[in-house]
């Protein structure tokens, strides 16, 4: 809940993903003769004539560039070239390397057409930098891109995802088609649950970091070669609204993400520093890693914590959920370990909040000399399956087979494993799902959000201009002592005081005064 660390984990806020009550429209239904849980496919693209072929560099966040590149590039290139005179290179970016690498690139003006980013992962930083380029622009230099070459994204997008990453009217991103609620959760491991008696109705009483004290002491001595507990951006059982002002350090000013049990939402606005739950969190994470539960190098450089959860070595791990066990089950997909089974542990109400409404985007960078290509290829992602299918999951043939039932049985992983899946690309709506899925997951995404509640802050977004010394300040000391605080490297006793007066002396406070300004005057033009 990403990421990465600071210098890593920092970097990251969990993942998932949301925009508003309503859910995406589920397609409609194949034709009876079509195999069940295959997309129903739109008319094939009429080609056209073609006087030059648009380079476009797409930067994507994943786990890093892999030798499978080269044959989807190939496959894809051959399929779109004719369409849209484009053809794209994908620049697949490890998550520990994307500030150093594709941010400061983006910032340096080098070559890219098409980025990855999410209202979690700088979406209003680079608007705010100016770098993205408008996308609703009627006054463009290339006209009203989204108008004018996306207009599957607008038949199809749910209009909430539209409007709800929109920053003063104007986009600067095109959403993903998917779930609009993403509580956060836990994953565990099935192989290592069943060592120790760990089941399914065990799993539905954890409703606290301490309840899993007792299994974890059982996995150590289990396997006590391996941490059970695997530390990664996410705190466990973290009760706060996620990027709430969005350019504030980690979420540190934030409120309550749910309601009591009267239903009512508390809009008391926080320094998370400051809270029990805070003291109580790392003080518990202190005790686990002195009891050899954590992982000694988490948050090191170097440290990746999805190769130890791909090899099943772990027991827990705090994850966003979307229902249904469905990301669990992408988590097994993607790791390339057939051995490897999960399952999940919910907590979390679904509650609706601005950061979820662009939980996965991917914008136009505003040095981009191909933005019309660029918006034809998203387009593409948003209306035919055969692009965002390829875009997936690789080469028909070689990476994966489509099976009678409509389904895909992933032969090679490599491309799958390398991009975060399948909730970055497109439409969720129009994509295969794989063999070891519920041939209905994609339809039961779209769904999954019809009974979410509607967070009050929903459509706040934070501008940090004001205070944008108080915030440098502020990260200054988060560098000093978040990333040891949470993964247990300092004792909280005695460092966490220090914390606490370092950023009240850095304006801690005037950045909390802000935030409740902007908060209370967009509530007095908000119904």
């Amino acid at each position: 809940m990403a990421k990465k660390m600071l210098a890593f984990f920092l970097l990251l806020l969990v993942l998932v993903t949301a925009c508003s009550p309503a859910a995406t429209p589920a397609p409609q239904p194949p034709a009876e003769t079509q195999a069940p849980g295959q997309p129903t496919s739109p008319p094939e693209p009429e080609p056209v004539k073609c006087t030059s072929i648009a380079p476009l560099d797409l930067y994507m966040v994943g786990n890093g560039d892999t030798p499978a590149r080269a044959a989807v590039e190939a496959a894809l290139n051959a399929y779109i070239e004719p369409l849209i005179c484009a053809r794209v290179t994908f620049n697949i970016v490890g998550w520990g390397d994307w500030f150093s690498k594709a941010i400061t690139g983006i910032q340096a003006g080098e070559k890219m057409d098409i980025f990855f980013t999410a209202d979690w992962w700088q979406y209003n930083e680079l608007v705010a930098q100016g770098l993205l380029l408008p996308l609703n622009d009627d006054n463009g230099p290339n006209g009203n891109l989204l108008k004018l070459y996306g207009q599957g994204i607008l038949q199809t997008l749910n209009p909430a995802f539209i409007s709800g990453t929109q920053v003063n009217g104007v986009n600067y991103a095109v959403p993903t088609n998917k779930e609009l609620a993403v509580p956060d959760g836990f994953i565990y491991n099935v192989a290592l649950a069943e060592e120790i008696g760990f089941t399914a109705e065990d799993a539905a009483k954890i409703k606290t970091m301490r309840d899993f004290e007792p299994w974890l002491e059982k996995a150590k001595a289990a396997r006590p070669d391996e941490y059970p507990y695997l530390l990664n951006f996410m705190p466990g059982f973290e009760p706060w609204v996620d990027g709430f002002a969005s350019g504030v350090p980690v979420n540190i000013i934030t409120m309550k993400l749910e309601p009591d049990a009267s239903g009512k939402f508390d809009e008391t606005i926080v320094n998370v520093i400051e809270t029990d739950w805070y003291r109580e969190y790392v003080t518990l994470i202190r005790e686990w890693r002195e009891k050899g539960w954590v992982h000694p190098e988490a948050a090191l450089t170097g440290y990746e914590p999805d190769p130890i959860m791909n090899a099943g070595k772990f027991f827990v791990v705090a994850q966003p959920l979307k229902g249904y066990n469905i990301k669990a089950t992408e988590l097994m997909n993607s790791s390339g370990n057939p051995d490897l089974r999960l399952a999940e542990i919910e907590w979390q109400k679904k509650v609706v909040i601005t950061n979820h409404t662009g939980g996965s985007m991917l914008a136009i960078p505003a040095l981009s000399e191909h933005p019309v290509e660029a918006m034809k290829f998203i387009n593409l992602l948003h209306t035919d399956p055969k692009v965002v299918n390829m875009t997936l999951f690789g080469v028909e043939g070689k990476h994966w087979e489509l099976e009678a039932d409509g389904r895909v049985n992933l032969i090679d992983s490599a491309w799958y494993g390398a991009h975060p899946g399948a909730w970055v690309w497109g439409n969720t709506q129009i994509q295969y799902v794989t063999n070891k899925e519920d041939p209905e997951k994609n339809r039961r995404l779209a769904q999954y959000s019809d009974d979410a509640l509607q967070h009050p802050s929903l459509g706040f977004r934070f501008v940090k201009t004001p205070v944008d010394a108080e915030i440098t300040a502020v990260q200054a000391v988060m560098d000093t002592y978040w990333t040891p605080l949470l993964y247990g490297y300092i004792d909280p006793a005695t460092e966490l005081p220090k914390f606490i007066d370092e950023l009240k002396a850095a304006g801690i406070d005037k950045v909390k005064e802000e935030v409740q300004r902007q908060y209370d005057a967009w509530k007095a033009t908000t119904k």
